[in-house]
């Protein structure tokens, strides 16, 4: 009897790391009982109706990312037609854009006609242009600034504020945006689009900093801070650059899941980059500032975090 490992290798993906049923029918390497036991025995990953993905050695698949989950159903679904143009969240996950709240549970397309929405797939009725597509990894979807417009008319003005934000960052023009939307006039979500494009902010540089000043822009009495300021020695050297500053008296820091993983130095543990990072709190007090941070969950408490803010802010002399 073959051993798993003996079952991972048979199936060769296709270069975009799937693998085919058909494919494997057709071209006579594997037939169905085959592809069903490795499928049993967990070998081969169902990813949609007729298409696998071969298990993460020595991993658990729940272990791989969502986006990639998703990308990879997004890839496996869109190669049943030729015609339909992947959009939406499901062209943002292709182009690597953050969002708040993605939606992963539907394949979204553009089509020509008959638009409908089931548990698989979305199909938008909407014209599009040569100009208005690329291809990547061999999937016809929307460019970047159309896609990134298309989710933002979608959802709230957070999350629209999140996907402009980075849509910005990877080199989207404002003004970009604001053409689509002009020629996007009385689509649903127009308004909450053209807001949005009006407050995006490149230098946002993660969602959660996204969510938080979208937050504060909707709280008429926190004044919309300035992002990434720098603060320096007399002698140019750097202390830091924050998130987020009010009046050069306050500063406020979003701490994510991955921020200290991320910014972490090479040869450095993370309780390291913690500790350096307190260092560097305790010199920004040293400047007389006040320092206010918070976290995933804080957000999901908005009102004690406004709260929180508005105190710090009043006790610096800000408001």
């Amino acid at each position: 009897m073959q051993n798993r490992d003996d079952l991972r290798m048979d199936f060769t993906p296709s270069p975009d790391g799937l693998i085919r049923r058909s494919a494997q029918v057709h071209e006579g390497v594997r037939g169905d009982p085959e592809i069903r036991r490795a499928h049993r025995r967990g070998s081969l990953v169902r990813v949609t109706r007729g298409v696998y993905r071969s298990a993460l050695p020595g991993a658990d698949a729940e272990e791989q990312s969502l986006d990639e989950k998703y990308r990879q159903l997004v890839i496996a679904v869109a190669g049943r037609s030729k015609e339909r143009v992947v959009s939406h969240h499901s062209a943002a996950v292709m182009h690597g854009l953050n969002m708040l709240a993605p939606e992963r549970d539907r394949v979204h397309f553009y089509v020509r006609a008959g638009g409908r929405k089931d548990r698989k797939v979305h199909l938008h009725e909407g014209p599009l242009t040569r100009s208005d597509v690329t291809v990547i990894d061999g999937v016809l979807l929307t460019k970047l600034a159309q896609t990134a417009c298309d989710v933002a008319r979608t959802g709230s003005f957070t999350q629209a504020v999140a996907v402009l934000d980075h849509a910005l960052r990877l080199g989207v023009e404002r003004d970009e945006l604001r053409s689509i939307a002009d020629r996007s006039a009385k689509a649903t979500g127009i308004a909450t689009l053209r807001r949005a494009i009006d407050s995006a902010d490149r230098d946002s540089e993660s969602v959660g900093e996204s969510l938080s000043r979208a937050l504060m822009i909707e709280w008429c009495d926190i004044p919309v801070p300035a992002l990434q300021t720098e603060y320096r020695e007399v002698d140019g050297r750097l202390i830091a650059r924050v998130d987020f500053d009010w009046s050069g008296k306050v500063v406020g820091e979003f701490d994510g899941r991955v921020k200290y993983e991320k910014y972490r130095r090479p040869g450095e543990s993370v309780s390291d980059a913690v500790i350096r990072e307190k260092r560097r709190e305790d010199r920004l007090r040293e400047e007389g500032l006040l320092v206010i941070r918070w976290v995933w969950d804080d957000l999901r408490a908005p009102e004690q975090l406004r709260a929180r803010i508005r105190k710090v802010l009043a006790i610096a002399g800000v408001i």
